[in-house]
């Protein structure tokens, strides 16, 4: 596969809208960039459930890897490239058992489907993660998860600054008062955010040159040092602008953009994609007050309900803004066949082997 036409673009719109747990990074806009500028000469089959009328009720972009961790061991896995954050499956909402149960035998009953399925960067919990122990349970399959961690996520009914104020520790606080404070002695401080209405180039103009000048173009691995990566970014959030799919927010100081932040919204969920800001004004923590700002938008917008700041485990910053927390894992399933079950049951146990020895070697608190 690459492309998606028209027609499968407004089916996958129109299922985008009923899915059971939304994924901005599922959506037709996002993955049909993807294919045209990351795909390379890599195989990305396209996966489709549909009901007894022909209606689209699932969708995951599939591909094939060599090996499985360190093991010489083909796989199907979802696909997910560089700039993908995500790796859920879109389904119509009531029809997860359906989609698993008929994507996994598809995949017993094709030669290109290697020996067993490995789904990333998908949650932990919610119907479609609950669907995929029912359908594998139901067609006597063994399912492990080979990875797991937890990211921070934001979702409350309190007001901002009440969360901040329960969130974020006092001394914290306190810091970044100050921060903004000596931020705004330098000039006039603004928090702004781009309106359907108006031009998104110039502002992606920005980012690019923001984040070029910053660490990320220094270590060579800024979007415009790329130009797949640049031409990617411009295309994606073109089309969330049109779509009303992008939440393209800034800070500046004295008209001059100090940090930069895009959100990417599929209500009633969000997902953080990019942030840079001035490294040369690091002591006011442009970084840090821009994503102050965020919570404040994200909480008063009624139509999110949960966000997602698609951040490493542990991360630095955001953990000790946002105070949920959402588990990430990796599952592996194994596909029916006399060779297939073996090659499963040698991942479970080197995945098994690998997570005590990580526990072993874990600090005890």
């Amino acid at each position: 596969m690459t492309a998606v036409d028209d027609g499968l673009a407004a089916e996958w719109e129109a299922l985008a809208a009923v899915a059971s747990e939304p994924n901005s990074y599922g959506e037709y806009w996002f993955v049909r960039a993807a294919l045209k500028h990351f795909r390379g000469d890599e195989t990305v089959r396209l996966a489709q459930v549909r009901d007894g009328l022909g209606e689209l009720v699932g969708i995951l972009p599939l591909a094939s890897t060599a090996q499985y961790g360190r093991l010489p061991i083909t796989a199907v896995t979802n696909w997910v490239h560089l700039q993908c954050y995500c790796g859920e499956p879109l389904i119509r909402a009531g029809s997860e058992f359906a989609f698993w149960t008929a994507l996994l035998d598809l995949l017993d009953r094709s030669e290109w489907a290697s020996k067993i399925l490995t789904l990333r960067l998908i949650y932990g919990d919610g119907p479609i993660r609950k669907a995929l122990d029912e359908a594998a349970a139901a067609s006597r399959r063994p399912l492990h998860v080979a990875q797991r961690y937890v990211r921070a996520t934001l979702t409350s009914d309190i007001d901002p600054e009440a969360y901040i104020e329960t969130t974020v520790r006092p001394k914290k606080r306190k810091e970044l008062r100050r921060q903004a404070k000596r931020l705004a002695e330098q000039g006039e401080v603004r928090f702004e955010q781009l309106a359907r209405s108006d031009a998104i180039a110039p502002w992606c103009d920005q980012y690019l040159a923001l984040e070029a000048a910053g660490w990320k173009g220094k270590g060579g691995t800024a979007l415009n040092i790329n130009p797949a990566s640049e031409e990617f970014f411009r295309e994606i959030m073109n089309d969330a602008h049109d779509l009303g799919r992008v939440d393209f927010l800034r800070l500046t100081l004295d008209d001059r953009p100090i940090a930069m932040l895009v959100n990417l919204r599929s209500p009633p969920a969000i997902w953080s994609y990019k942030i840079t800001y001035d490294e040369s004004l690091a002591r006011f923590s442009p970084g840090v007050l821009i994503e102050l700002e965020t919570i404040a938008l994200v909480l008063g917008d009624p139509e999110i309900r949960f966000a997602d700041s698609c951040a490493k485990a542990d991360h630095s910053m955001i953990n000790t803004l946002w105070g949920e927390r959402q588990m990430i894992e990796q599952v592996t399933v194994s596909l029916k066949g006399p060779v297939r079950l073996p090659a499963y049951l040698l991942c479970r146990n080197v995945d098994q082997l690998g997570a005590s020895l990580r526990r072993k070697r874990k600090p005890k608190s």
